[in-house]
């Protein structure tokens, strides 16, 4: 069994809102294959944890790299992280990214994000992308990565219950109430319509910071409902399942995936969101349905509130027995193999 090292592991909680599984299932699933070292063993440091491991590794696994000048000791990180890249030949380390979003959701250190990304695009052994749109970007970066990136969708756990018939939500918006999701947006926009007191709308995550929250808090009316608060699974079931459609109102600049869209599927849920990334190759196969613009999505609410879409459900059904967390291990160790 080869060892390797998965990033970023640090102490997270899993009581909090800022979890998320993805890591823990990516672990799991190829545990077969690999012996994670620093599985159990939070690092504090960041990439600098690496090199407590250098000696017993043969694959780092990387993940939302992009957040690295985000975070404590951020420049010194990718100093770091781009010797530990340009040196790990030596060690006959082998590298794999997976290239989860287009830079970062934020304004700030998007040259640096740009630098990673080159970085990985050159040094990586084999980069895994949730979206068809990653290899068009990623050879956009970088020419000759064309045929290391391989696209493979997010995988989705099956986790469909009964649902309500009668629905008291229209619209739901979940997840963190986060700028790169442009709910600010949308919700100005919204209000703008005379049919927007037609639709009940829910809105429902903790906000990442007070001035974001206000922004949103003043959309708030008899058809709006805001909710600032951490959804556990049982509460977002129940949101779900009283929701007629979710709808993504991401930004289309940085997005290429999203763990929030698997699990609304993974529920059963309808739903609508951007034409980019994986919604859009979602989209493709009936599964999802997108907009261009806002001006869009009443239109696609009717059609999906008052006449349905069995043939979503069937396209949803085969999706859901063919992209498991099994299936996407089966297909990485195929790349990598």
């Amino acid at each position: 069994m080869r060892n390797a090292y998965i990033f970023p592991y640090s102490g997270r909680n899993k009581n909090k809102s800022a979890y998320n599984p993805y890591i823990d299932d990516f672990v799991k699933s190829l545990s077969g294959s690999f012996r994670f070292l620093n599985l159990g063993k939070p690092s504090k440091t960041g990439v600098f944890d690496i090199l407590k491991y250098i000696f017993k590794l043969d694959y780092i696994f990387f993940h939302w790299i992009e957040k690295l000048p985000e975070k404590k000791g951020g420049i010194s990180q990718v100093i770091m992280f781009t010797l530990l890249m340009y040196s790990l030949r030596i060690f006959r380390i082998k590298v794999v990214w997976t290239m989860h979003n287009k830079f970062t959701h934020t304004k700030t250190h998007k040259k640096l994000t740009r630098f990673l990304f080159k970085v990985l695009l050159i040094k990586s052994h084999l980069i895994l992308t949730h979206s068809s749109e990653g290899i068009s970007f990623g050879k956009s970066l970088e020419t000759k990565a064309r045929s290391k990136i391989k696209y493979y969708p997010h995988p989705i756990k099956d986790r469909r219950q009964v649902t309500n018939e009668n629905k008291s939500i229209d619209i739901l918006i979940w997840g963190s109430i986060i700028p790169y999701k442009s709910i600010d947006l949308f919700l100005e926009y919204w209000t703008r319509q005379s049919y927007k007191s037609k639709y009940k709308i829910l809105v429902v995550g903790r906000a990442t910071s007070k001035g974001y929250l206000s922004k949103i808090n003043r959309f708030s009316s008899k058809s709006i409902t805001i909710k600032n608060e951490f959804i556990s699974n049982e509460q977002l079931v129940k949101y779900i399942n009283d929701s007629k459609v979710i709808l993504f109102t991401y930004s289309k600049t940085s997005i290429l995936s999203s763990g929030a869209l698997m699990d609304s599927l993974g529920y059963g849920a309808k739903v609508i969101g951007p034409n980019v990334g994986g919604f859009a190759d979602l989209a493709k196969v009936g599964i999802v349905t997108t907009f261009q613009s806002f001006d869009e999505i009443e239109g696609l609410l009717k059609k999906k509130i008052e006449k349905g879409q069995e043939k979503t459900s069937d396209a949803l059904e085969k999706f859901l027995k063919e992209n498991t967390w099994e299936e996407y291990a089966k297909n990485v160790m195929q790349f990598i193999n």
